[in-house]
């Protein structure tokens, strides 16, 4: 059985989530919060359309994107929980579901396929190398990419839609990562508020909301169940922890807002699976030697772009060491099934893809370890960026 037909099986009997545009999806639900927000220029669909009615038409709009908040995560929490006494239901994340192609989704309204961000490693056709996407570094080396003349815009081919919206906006992240150059790029002029804990941040949100004299949408971003997963596990006592911090902090906010005409809207940019088996790629490894550049994408999507010549030799030496953990594909059945959105990959797009891509079958991860970043992803408990439902489906929190 060939790799494409081993990837269809494992979606025919669900073992792997095929991604489907026409489920309900992060993408909907950001389109929906835009149009609330006053943006007019986003494709919409009977799901954008049902999700907006369920959000309503409030004055004010707070969107929280909780980093790695998979639905399975739902499973920790009590029963009178804020979050699960508003969960509304489960929607299907971007593919692939990592950080750097949600986000960039949140900023643009456009699928993986549209605005290229492919992965926390992305490979940059105007650098000819992989670039770090969220800390807009080359990978490399850690060089900032707008000291190698590269800016967000270049990046990603679309202006952010908080830009766009007509309300009064604001971004509220960790103070750590609020002036970052992606970070000033998503919020377009957008007020910040930095912060360094939840209660700080709710407080600052519901006080700018009292205090508005129009309507206002912030965004409200928070990385800890998402760090926690990835340090500990997925179900570890310290990702309990963090999603029981974030979901007092969300009630306390919830608390502050009471008698405005306020909405609070939860997601989150993916799920999370614990890792099995490990497969670092170091820089001297056989396998780049078929390839001209290092492999990019992330721990269970992997991109390569082949050396002339090199089409056989690469797929002979892929299969015969990581062939029962992953399936390999050209770029263009990763077109064909329409895995980074429902349209063709975007020009760009299919330059920064390369010639084959890797996607797990089932917990393993690979990563290559030559950057500046080393081996450090290896030695974490869980990922995400495959296709499992626990990274592919996330919840939609309406309170």
């Amino acid at each position: 059985m060939g790799d494409l037909d081993r990837l269809l099986a494992a979606f025919n009997a669900d073992d792997l989530c095929r991604p489907d545009a026409s489920q309900p999806n992060f993408i909907d639900l950001v389109r929906a919060v835009a149009a609330i927000g006053g943006v007019q220029d986003l494709p919409y669909s009977p799901n954008v359309d049902a999700i907006g009615d369920r959000i309503g038409q409030p004055e004010h709009l707070v969107f929280v994107l909780v980093d790695g908040l998979g639905s399975h995560h739902f499973e920790e929490l009590a029963d009178d929980s804020w979050l699960r006494t508003h969960l509304s239901s489960d929607i299907q994340s971007v593919f692939p579901p990592t950080t750097g192609a949600a986000v960039t989704s949140m900023a643009t309204g456009l699928w993986p396929a549209e605005h290229g961000a492919v992965g926390w490693w992305t490979y940059l056709t105007q650098i000819r190398e992989t670039a770090c996407i969220l800390p807009f570094v080359r990978h490399r080396d850690g060089t900032p990419l707008l000291d190698a003349g590269i800016i967000p815009d270049d990046a990603f081919g679309s202006a952010p839609i908080m830009g766009r919206m007509s309300w009064d906006t604001a971004v509220s992240q960790p103070a750590s990562i609020i002036d970052s150059a992606y970070s000033t790029w998503f919020g377009d002029g957008a007020r910040t508020i930095p912060y360094d804990r939840y209660g700080e941040a709710a407080e600052a949100i519901a006080a700018r909301i009292r205090d508005a004299e129009r309507p206002t949408f912030t965004y409200w971003y928070t990385p800890a169940v998402d760090h926690q997963s990835h340090e500990n596990g997925a179900a570890s006592t310290e990702a309990r922890t963090a999603l029981t911090e974030v979901d007092e902090g969300l009630a306390y906010l919830a608390d502050e807002l009471t008698g405005l005409d306020a909405r609070i809207v939860v997601t989150a940019d993916h799920g999370h699976r614990d890792a099995g088996s490990r497969f670092p790629i170091e820089g001297d490894d056989p396998l780049c030697a078929f390839l001209r550049t290092p492999p990019s994408g992330d721990m269970r999507i992997g991109f390569y772009h082949l050396q002339d010549g090199a089409r056989l030799p690469f797929s002979h030496e892929f299969h015969d060491r990581f062939g029962e953990h992953f399936a390999l594909i050209t770029t263009q059945q990763l077109d064909d099934l329409r895995l980074l959105g429902p349209d063709p990959l975007a020009p760009e797009t299919r330059r920064r893809v390369g010639d084959f891509t890797s996607l797990a079958l089932d917990d393993s991860v690979m990563r290559y370890t030559g950057g500046s970043d080393g081996d450090h992803f290896m030695h974490q408990r869980s990922h995400h960026s495959g296709l499992s439902h626990r990274e592919m489906t996330i919840p939609l929190v309406i309170g």
